[in-house]
């Protein structure tokens, strides 16, 4: 896991029904390019009710930033910039 980036899937009720529970399979989507540089784990929750996140999920934290109503597009699309 060193020097890999960390996803954080929330799969709580919420984020479960909203589709939280597909986005742990993140990895087997991503483009081969991405896939070596990731580490995904499934979070029981990633207490967005106690940071005042307006509720969106399903949510994904990557390396500690939050993506609300997160979806496969919108994770590819961030990891994309971050690993320019």
């Amino acid at each position: 896991m060193e020097n890999k980036i960390k996803i954080r899937v929330c799969v709580g009720t919420y984020c479960y029904v909203y589709g939280g529970n597909e986005l742990k399979e993140i990895k087997d989507k991503l483009p081969s390019a991405l896939k070596d540089k990731v580490y995904v784990e499934a979070s029981v929750c990633l207490g967005c009710d106690a940071k005042g996140v307006v509720p969106k999920p399903p949510y994904v934290e990557i390396d500690g930033h939050l993506i609300p109503e997160a979806n496969t597009e919108k994770i590819i699309s961030y990891l994309m910039e971050i690993t320019k």
